[in-house]
């Protein structure tokens, strides 16, 4: 039975507790997997699982940081032998079982409810495996037996349940309310009661833990952690989070903009109390009182120094199109003569700078450019020197322009002549990182550098004219 994965992954080693990304340090070893990436939300992490044509159950995977696909590479310099190596070095898929290129893969279930597999290399049989050396962290793919060691056995983690929290926060309750501190004796409770997300009481500032996306939480004004008080409320109270699975949740993506907290001191959802709109982690499963829309406490964002790799760039779903046809006639019995075919046409382009976040939250930002990728001549990509004004991340942006081009052509005797206007429309992902530059509601500044973005384009190129003759009677 094949293991029904999702669409993007990201692949844990029991063993490492770490996680599978690529080396990218451009020496000898560029594009070998290996365990190395400490949080689950790192882009070198994501992988995306393309189903193969008429395979059942053999997939693809490509890294969408390098939008390389895995294959099967022989390298004897690691070990001093012969032996094969899992990289992500292979530019298109191959499905031809012959080849020793074949980037098919199968995902086999070993426990279902945990998502628990091998990975097998379709044309080797050969078991993906973490090397056995302690300091190695590449991915072998040598043997057709089970290791002994379990150590072919990895985690399937579904990207798209992962939430990324941005740096700072507030939160709004089911009750249009929104998260923030009340004192009781010696200690500042969480409540629903501010009314304005201006209100600075609100903020709050998330902390990634080296483990599968769990968080610590920090009241901005206070500067002290969440942590869950004996009586099951919530407290701003502590100073350190180490050790202490108290202070330490797990986030849970609801929908596009909100999401449930897991306290895992307790292993409970957290959620409002009808009990003066408190803040307790006292539930199995999540309701209403749970859902918490996330809301950034900022008044302004800026966003600068787009870069573009278009080495990483993949062109992909391309097709020729007929953009247009016109023809010319010519009716003599004896000469030949030569027409101008006018052709006009609409040339349409589409691009979408999307982030890396499963969450779509209401603060916007637009940006200019000066330049874009598209894909040109040949199917390079390259930059367009154009100005494109006023874009929106996750925004699909469509420009039509109306073109006219000359087609000079001789038109024989008694004939007909078609002229066709050809092009291959194709789309090309890039990776792209940004800085974004944000204000909070209490006047502080901070930039993040954002990676992990794909910038998506689909337009024509590779346009040129095509011609056919008809008789013409008399």
């Amino acid at each position: 039975m094949a293991f029904q994965s999702p669409k993007f992954i990201v692949i844990r080693s029991d063993e490492k507790k770490e996680y599978l990304g690529f080396s990218h340090d451009n020496g000898k070893y560029d594009g070998y997997l290996e365990f190395s990436e400490t949080e689950v939300t790192s882009p070198y992490a994501k992988f995306e699982v393309v189903e193969a044509c008429g395979k059942d159950g053999m997939v693809h995977i490509r890294s969408c940081k390098s939008n390389k696909y895995l294959e099967r590479t022989e390298n004897s310099s690691i070990t001093g032998g012969s032996a094969y190596w899992i990289t992500a070095t292979a530019d298109k898929p191959v499905e031809d079982e012959s080849k020793v290129s074949c980037t098919l893969f199968k995902l086999i279930p070993v426990d279902i409810v945990a998502n628990k597999v091998r990975i097998m290399h379709v044309q080797s049989g050969c078991y993906l495996c973490l090397w056995r050396l302690a300091t190695s962290r590449f991915m072998m793919a040598s043997y057709k037996v089970f290791d002994g060691h379990a150590r072919d056995i990895f985690t399937i983690i579904d990207w798209e349940s992962l939430v990324m929290l941005p740096r700072y926060v507030a939160f709004k309750g089911d009750n249009g309310k929104y998260l923030s501190v009340f004192q009781f004796a010696d200690r500042l409770f969480l409540k629903f009661g501010a009314d304005d997300v201006s209100n600075p009481d609100v903020t709050m500032e998330i902390f990634v833990a080296n483990d599968d996306g769990n968080v610590h939480i920090k009241h901005v004004s206070s500067g002290k952690f969440w942590t869950l008080d004996i009586s099951d409320y919530l407290t701003v109270f502590s100073d350190d989070t180490s050790n202490n699975k108290d202070t330490s949740f797990r986030p849970f993506k609801v929908n596009s903009h909100s999401i449930a907290l897991l306290n895992l001191g307790s292993n409970l959802f957290c959620r409002r109390s009808s009990v003066e709109d408190g803040f307790c982690a006292n539930k199995e499963f999540t309701d209403s009182y749970a859902r918490l829309q996330v809301v950034e406490p900022v008044t302004k964002r800026e966003i600068s120094i787009i870069k573009y790799d278009l080495d990483k760039s993949r062109v992909y779903d391309t097709e020729a199109i007929l953009l247009v046809e016109n023809s010319a006639i010519n009716r003599d019995k004896n000469q030949s003569t030569t027409v101008d075919v006018m052709l006009d046409y609409k040339d349409v382009k589409s691009n979408i700078w999307n982030t890396n976040s499963p969450l779509k939250l209401e603060t916007k930002a637009t940006f200019d450019v000066n330049s874009f990728p598209i894909i040109g001549k040949d199917g390079k990509v390259e930059l367009f020197d154009q100005e494109q004004l006023r874009n929106e991340f996750n925004e699909t942006f469509i420009t039509t322009f109306r073109k006219q081009v000359i087609h000079s052509v001789v038109v024989p005797p008694k004939t007909k002549v078609i002229v066709s206007l050809i092009a291959t429309k194709g789309k090309c992902d890039v990776p792209f990182t940004f800085k974004q530059s944000d204000t909070l509601n209490n006047g502080n500044t901070f930039t993040t550098e954002m990676e992990g973005n794909i910038y998506t384009v689909s337009n024509y190129y590779n346009i040129e004219f095509k011609t056919r003759e008809e008789p013409v009677n008399a």
